[in-house]
């Protein structure tokens, strides 16, 4: 095996090292930024479109995996049952279900709490994921007229 001997860096050579690593740093985690960011963008169009293809009445095959809807902030599921109509939100992160399953698969389980009483119990139709509403800021106060 070959011997690898480094040469030692002079005082000028070391800040320039050290400034260019640093950089390189500052840059690294910039782009793991940006990419955070476009991952949760690209779950949220998935989401916007499962929830488009829902309101006009299509498929709910293929849904976005449960981790993606979590990812992009939609943790909500809104539910209503078709025999009595009555509405409910499910909240996914919540739910104990695989994480890597698509959101579809859900309705297999879930069942209506008005109609738990009767034998025949109706699956409900997914309606769309919601984001978790953030608790409002305080109102801006108004501005008194001037006369």
């Amino acid at each position: 095996m070959p011997r690898i001997i480094q040469l030692p860096l002079s005082g000028r050579d070391r800040h320039h090292y050290i400034s260019e690593l640093r950089r390189a740093e500052a840059a690294h985690r910039t782009l793991l930024d940006q990419t955070v960011e476009a991952f949760r963008a690209a779950h949220d169009l998935a989401c916007q479109e499962w929830n488009t293809r829902q309101f006009i009445g299509g498929p709910a095959d293929p849904s976005p995996v449960i981790e993606a809807a979590i990812a992009a902030g939609r943790e909500l599921l809104q539910v209503r049952c078709q025999r009595c109509g009555h509405e409910s939100m499910v909240d996914l992160v919540e739910v104990i279900w695989p994480r890597s399953k698509q959101i579809h698969t859900l309705a297999k389980v879930l069942r209506c709490q008005n109609c738990r009483d009767e034998r025949n119990k109706a699956r409900p139709d997914l309606v769309a994921l919601h984001y978790r509403k953030a608790p409002d800021p305080a109102a801006p106060a108004r501005r008194a007229r001037s006369r």
